[in-house]
């Protein structure tokens, strides 16, 4: 009876985050489209492109938690079940921190250099510009290393705290940011400066509460028990960074295949075939962005149980019921879902194939997502790498061979191709998986 409560408990709170996880996503969703329209019209296009070149250039440099957020997780969870979640935090922290210190600085300089070109053919930057990126990188250093605390409670499985405390945040810098712009100045820096300042503020309380969190814990330690920090020692300090290391390159590879269809048409299509493209590429990204809920709840769980593959097939029936059915769904009325949104016959025509591929491509990813977190929690960086080089490389053959004949067709046979080989993948790995306890797999004792 006893432990049909703890299943209860236990399947009821993942439940929670991954609702949780969801809320956050509609959350961003909702802003995009109802105060995004508000800042264009009060900025104007000229000041609104600057927010959008300074947007794409953070956008860029957040990218780099793809090769960190899955490691803080997957770390932090194990840890937990020792007490010393807090001692992973510190090194994540001194990771993240050092990273956005780094990118901070050379962006500073960056935009030192620009302002006074050394070679007269590279114009200066624009007025405004040059302040407007300095406050995006005030911003993406604060915020980035905000992501240690954030990886904090999510791998303690406290989502839900995390996320209400991102809601919080954010409302908060975009309501003094329609209040500055509105009714102040219409320009791009009294727009990213709320942006900042409030970022500041986030790191400063959020590191401030976790630090409250750890102080409670080793109170609770009885005397004679060392407390957790005494048992670090300079190899596993270093073990962040091995990690990050190892897990980057299988990273980039796998942020790349999200990318290359993109890059490659639009250096080889003219640019109205392109632009219909780019639209359906746009509801890719946002389908594939629906996974990172789901991985966010289960991967510290797989991280910590004993039997892996019980967690793998748990996800994959949330993975079909929320992502692969829907999916299929949407790849059968594809035409009419493009009518609907676009209120264009013709690219919904034009359309509508492409967007049924990378719908089926979509499908396949939603369902080799349970086995790409196996993977990294097993610490199999080299097939990780294995797996995304297969797959970058079938996805720039395809484009090379049929780009010329097909079009835009072309990256959504990519992305086809991309989900055939991850389902191939996922099949070999799901066949041969063995079962690790955590401690097998480096875990941080």
């Amino acid at each position: 009876m006893t432990e049909r409560v703890k299943f209860s408990s236990s399947n009821r709170r993942l439940a929670l985050n991954i609702g949780s996880n969801y809320a956050n996503v509609a959350l961003m969703a909702l802003i995009t489209l109802l105060v995004v329209p508000i800042y264009v019209h009060t900025l104007g296009a000229a000041e609104w492109g600057v927010v959008a070149l300074c947007m794409t250039l953070q956008g860029l440099l957040f990218s780099i938690d793809v090769a960190l957020a899955p490691l803080m997780l997957r770390d932090i969870a194990r840890a937990a079940q020792h007490g010393r979640q807090h001692i992973v935090h510190l090194r994540f922290l001194r990771i993240y921190g050092s990273i956005a210190l780094g990118a901070f600085v050379l962006g500073q300089l960056a935009v030192l250099g620009f302002q006074h070109p050394p070679v007269p053919s590279i114009a200066p930057l624009a007025d405004g510009l040059d302040w407007a990126i300095r406050l995006v990188l005030v911003q993406f250093l604060f915020q980035f290393s905000n992501n240690a605390a954030i990886g904090f409670w999510n791998g303690q499985e406290r989502q839900r705290y995390a996320n209400l405390r991102l809601a919080g945040f954010t409302l908060a810098k975009h309501g003094l940011a329609l209040l500055l712009i509105s009714r102040y100045s219409g320009t791009a820096t009294m727009y990213l400066a709320p942006f900042a300042v409030i970022s500041m503020i986030e790191f400063f309380l959020n590191f401030r509460r976790v630090q409250f969190e750890v102080r409670c814990r080793n109170k609770d330690v009885p005397a004679n028990q060392p407390k957790p920090s005494s048992m670090v020692d300079e190899a596993e300090a270093a073990s962040g960074w091995r990690a990050f290391v190892g897990f980057g390159l299988a990273a980039s590879l796998g942020l790349l295949t999200t990318q290359i269809d993109r890059i490659f048409l639009s250096l080889t299509l003219p640019a109205e075939q392109y632009g219909v493209y780019f639209i359906i590429g746009t509801l890719t990204l946002s389908l594939l962005q629906l996974q990172v809920p789901i991985y966010r709840a289960f991967l510290p769980r797989m991280a910590t149980a004993n039997s892996a593959k019980k967690i793998v097939a748990a996800m994959l029936k949330v993975s079909l019921s929320l992502l692969t059915l829907p999916c299929l769904t949407m790849a059968v009325f594809s035409e009419m879902l493009l009518k609907l949104w676009l209120h264009d016959d013709v690219i919904a025509v034009t359309g509508a194939t492409p967007l049924r591929l990378i719908l089926l491509g979509v499908a396949m990813t939603a369902l080799y997502a349970p086995f790409n977190l196996l993977l990294i929690s097993q610490h199999r960086y080299r097939t990780l790498s294995l797996i995304n080089g297969t797959v970058f490389l079938v996805q720039l053959l395809v484009l090379v061979a049929f780009t010329p004949a097909f079009g835009i067709t072309a990256g959504a046979m990519a992305w086809l191709g991309c989900g055939m080989v991850q389902v191939s993948f996922a099949i070999f790995i799901w066949c041969t998986a063995r079962d690790q306890h955590p401690l097998q797999m480096g875990m941080p004792s």
